[in-house]
């Protein structure tokens, strides 16, 4: 081949660079609000345009620039968003060679210096065009110096001078430049609409592409037209013009939509061998981990809109099938799976060894399966017997019927008798969890008040709960704890305290506890260490009855078929319907 074949070519991004408005595809807000101000004549003297990389921002601030100073075929043309390409103008602005359309790169123009070069010229009338007009690209990289000194020149600039900025970063820009501007935010190209243009582009190419090999690239893309003509441009060259969806996957290091959907429906199935092993073909054939993960999200994100109601017409018939069945597993299990995949798709890519990491996720996503979803609980607790024991009465006539209730018992934290019949426990399911809720106790009556005679001594204390609680009522919190966590009742008569200490319990506790309870009680308290083994700390006591508070919920059949339901699950708390798991006694003890 020769050399002047290999000089000469042009790629497909520069080759099929819009030419006017109309070529410019995915943007038609703003071509409509640009041929309203000029028909309207309220052009604005600056306009910034953001956008991610590839959309056309670049292009568009050209385009403007060829049409404000189009002068038409026969010279006597107005400025129109549909330049000739004839005129002298237009083709000296298209080869960059038009002395009153400046482009500058403000990457390598950063400074005050640079800025006030563009003051100083602003001054100038144009040489030969109708307007002067500034490009400034990736505005956003300018000192906050050179920012400062356009603001006045940007404000107020002479009515043949015209600014336009272009950035990929618009939250670099100050609110101060933005604000003397037209912000026009170009938006990614959809994925449907730019297949139709590579499919064009492929045509006037005589490159022969399959459908599914056009609709990969544009995906690829993610909405840049320049990103896609550059892949399109690679894919040709890999493939000899003749281009399959083999050829992109092996090009791209992504899944065949084929392999993405093996992959996926055996492990929604919960066949974890299978799915193990359509990942592994994929991954022999050159696909990254990190793209699988990516692809599957995208195919469960379609099957999603589809469970909800959406339509597939912007897939391929080859995939509408497939993605169609998934929607039929509900967007329950769907929801399921797309949280597992995001948080795995961070996990892969952070991850040591991806391979592995996406081999866990597929495990982890196949046993997922396998699970019930909140819904289908529900539904298989419906027909469950409630066990023996009165429901909970209804606080108005109108109330529906009470909720399936389990009868069990309520041991007191505290030593006492048991109360005779306690409430039954009612299951509360939030958010999938199941908690077991233990009613508080109706409230009684509060009892009449009794005068009391003067001189009265106040009462005695009957019980180490006593003589704590006595604790927390004067403001001893500490010593309250320390009672709690450290001491063991041997015995306990008026005036005297025999009791033995637990290991780690401070030295001074029993003279504390007697300079109290003598302060407290206003009788003289004698408080003893004995070698008796004494009972269990209040603590203990209480351990023991929330474990068998949660042992008796756990035999309740409501709390049994619910544990059938989830292998290995088990009850961590027994929570009062009126209070959150905050308001449990806290069992840590303070040293």
């Amino acid at each position: 081949m020769s050399d002047s074949v290999l000089t000469g070519y042009r790629v497909l991004a520069r080759k099929y660079r819009p030419e006017r408005f109309s070529e410019l595809i995915g943007q038609e807000a703003l071509v409509r609000t640009l041929e309203n101000a000029l028909s309207l004549g309220r052009l604005a003297h600056a306009f910034v345009l953001t956008g991610v990389r590839g959309v056309g921002k670049t292009s568009t601030a050209r385009l403007l620039a060829r049409g404000l100073n189009c002068i038409g075929p026969d010279g006597e043309g107005d400025a129109t968003l549909e330049p000739c390409g004839g005129c002298e103008p237009c083709q000296a602005i298209a080869a960059g060679r038009h002395v009153d359309v400046l482009e500058i790169d403000a990457a390598s123009h950063t400074g005050v210096d640079d800025a006030r070069e563009i003051i100083e010229g602003v001054g100038y009338r144009p040489v030969s065009g109708r307007f002067k007009i500034y490009i400034i690209d990736e505005v956003h990289m300018m000192s906050k110096s050179a920012f400062n000194a356009l603001l006045k020149t940007l404000e107020e600039p002479p009515d043949n001078v015209k600014f336009i900025f272009a950035t990929t970063e618009i939250r670099k820009v100050p609110v101060t430049i933005l604000s003397r501007c037209q912000r026009f935010d170009l938006r990614r190209v959809p994925t449907d609409m730019l297949a139709a243009h590579l499919v064009t582009i492929c045509e006037h190419e005589s490159i022969t592409a399959d459908a599914e090999a056009i609709a990969a690239i544009a995906r690829a893309a993610e909405g840049s037209v320049r990103d896609a003509l550059s892949l399109l441009d690679q894919a040709a060259a890999m493939t000899a013009d003749r281009m399959t969806i083999d050829n992109i996957a092996e090009m791209l290091g992504r899944p065949g939509r084929t392999d993405s959907i093996a992959i996926l429906d055996r492990a929604m199935q919960g066949d974890t061998a299978g799915a193990l092993a359509a990942l592994a073909a994929t991954m022999a054939g050159g696909a990254e981990p990190e793209m699988i993960i990516a692809d599957l999200m995208d195919i469960v994100h379609r099957a999603s809109q589809k469970a909800a109601g959406g339509t597939l017409d912007t897939l391929l018939e080859s995939e509408r099938d497939a993605i169609d069945a998934l929607a039929q597993l509900g967007i329950a299990r769907l929801g399921r799976a797309w949280q597992m995949l995001l948080k795995g798709h961070g996990e892969v890519t952070s991850a040591p060894q991806p391979p592995a990491a996406a081999e866990m996720l597929v495990i982890r996503l196949a046993h997922l399966a396998n699970m019930p979803t909140p819904g289908d609980i529900v539904q298989r607790l419906a027909g469950t017997e409630p066990a023996s024991g009165p429901p909970n009465p209804p606080e108005s006539p109108s109330e529906a019927a009470p909720a399936p209730t389990i009868s069990a018992p309520q041991p007191d934290m505290m030593a006492g008798p048991p109360a005779d019949d306690p409430p039954p426990a009612t299951m509360q399911a939030t958010g999938g969890e199941v908690t077991a809720l233990r009613p508080s106790p109706l409230p009684t009556p509060a009892p009449t008040p009794v005068a009391e005679p003067d001189n009265v001594p106040p009462p005695q204390p009957q019980s180490l709960l006593d003589i704590s609680e006595l604790a927390e009522a004067h403001d001893d919190p500490l010593l309250a704890a320390h009672i709690r966590g450290h001491v063991r009742l041997v015995r306990l008569q008026p005036g005297l305290l025999d009791i033995c200490l637990t290991d780690g319990a401070p030295d001074s506790l029993p003279g504390d506890m007697a300079r109290r309870l003598s302060d407290w009680t206003g009788e003289r308290w004698m408080v003893s260490l004995s070698d008796g083994p004494g009972g269990m700390t209040i603590t203990e006591e209480r351990r023991a009855a929330h474990q068998r508070e949660i042992e008796a919920i756990a035999n309740a059949p409501l709390v049994r078929a619910i544990t059938e339901m989830f292998p290995g699950a088990e009850i961590e708390s027994v929570t009062s319907a009126e209070h959150s798991p905050e308001d449990q006694p806290d069992e840590d003890i303070p040293t």
